[in-house]
């Protein structure tokens, strides 16, 4: 099982990510830096394995700075492009979604003031009533944390270099189509 974390220097007591980047990933698979202005707690990672929400969330929200904590949870639902899902099978291509995932993080800090931002997303196989990907925005306010967030998921949802095919109970899939609506959410950001 391959797994590949980026992140950025863990908050406070954060004992899994406190000063030093990660990675766990196949020696093969270039690292890639995240961008200089990303900082303490602002992290990207594309993972096999299921997402734990709470410990996801449990650094962020210890930062004396957050006052806000907004975070967005996609679990695999029974139908989409089709009835019947079981599983939901998620490709990418390595280092290029990484780099993606971080350029979207720096826009979001650009636009607010940002104290975190965590991205884990998913890929292989996720069966029904799993987590496929975790954002979580922290702030001073609710306001630059709810905006950051839904930002972000408007981007994942429309340029993240993410394939998901849809696994149906009796073996057949098909893979999930762009949406208009993902579309026009995400032009009001400009």
């Amino acid at each position: 099982m391959t797994s590949f974390t980026e992140s950025r220097a863990g908050l406070s007591d954060d004992p899994l990510h406190a000063g030093s980047h990660s990675h766990s990933a196949d020696a093969t698979e270039p690292h890639t830096e995240p961008p200089p202005a990303i900082s303490a707690g602002f992290e990207v990672r594309v993972q096999y394995a299921a997402i734990d929400a709470g410990t996801e969330l449990a650094p962020i929200v210890r930062n004396p700075n957050v006052g806000a904590v907004v975070n967005f949870l996609g679990v695999v639902r029974n139908e989409g492009d089709v009835d019947d899902v079981v599983a939901l099978e998620v490709e990418h291509y390595p280092t290029m979604t990484e780099q993606a995932l971080w350029s979207i993080v720096e826009e979001a800090s650009a636009r607010w003031r940002l104290e975190a931002v965590r991205i884990v997303h998913r890929v292989g196989r996720i069966p029904l009533g799993q987590a496929v990907v975790l954002v979580v925005v922290a702030a001073a306010h609710r306001g630059s944390a709810f905006d950051a967030c839904e930002f972000l998921m408007d981007f994942l949802k429309t340029h993240a270099p993410f394939w998901k095919k849809e696994i149906r109970h009796d073996g057949e899939s098909g893979w999930v189509e762009a949406k208009t609506h993902d579309d026009q959410a995400m032009r009001r950001w400009g």
